[in-house]
């Protein structure tokens, strides 16, 4: 199982009542022919240009997001299976995400659950700033405890 994984494998069927040299150049040729013209018909899914969401002609809407950490949307639009392309505003700390019109449902809910995950993210305390309130209780409570070693003759 693993080496399939590994390797790729691609069968090729020739009808023919010899099998020359030509004969395969031609099969191969035709075979490569047509896995290139497959993977050019492949449109792209997920996180592209806006011109690549263009030229799907389906009707584009936008959304401003003023939050510079777009790789945590991502995540979540991918999880939802949504095309869109961010585009960074010149001079600016706001970003344009554009989707297609027909992932409006999808990104209304992939929306909804990235500003539920910043809310709370930002609030939850900071660790360092509760480690710094219990290192400040344990140096006001630490009690002298050296001792102190004097010789009485």
């Amino acid at each position: 199982m693993q080496e399939e994984v590994e390797q790729r494998v691609v069968t090729l069927i020739v009808n023919c009542s010899k099998l020359t040299e030509q004969e395969l150049r031609k099969a191969l040729s035709k075979l490569l022919a047509q896995m290139k013209n497959h993977r050019q018909n492949k449109q792209p899914h997920g996180k592209m240009t806006v011109k690549q969401l263009a030229a799907q002609n389906r009707g584009m809407q936008s959304v401003e997001v003023t939050d510079q950490n777009i790789g945590s949307f991502t995540r979540i639009a991918r999880k939802y299976g949504i095309d869109f392309a961010p585009f960074k505003a010149k001079d600016q700390d706001r970003y344009l995400i554009f989707f297609k019109s027909q992932d409006a449902d999808a990104m209304t809910a992939a929306f909804k659950e990235y500003t539920a995950q910043t809310v709370k993210k930002h609030s939850r305390p900071s660790v360092l700033a509760k480690l710094e309130k219990f290192k400040s209780l344990i140096q006001s409570a630490v009690v002298d405890r050296t001792r102190k070693k004097e010789l009485e003759r």
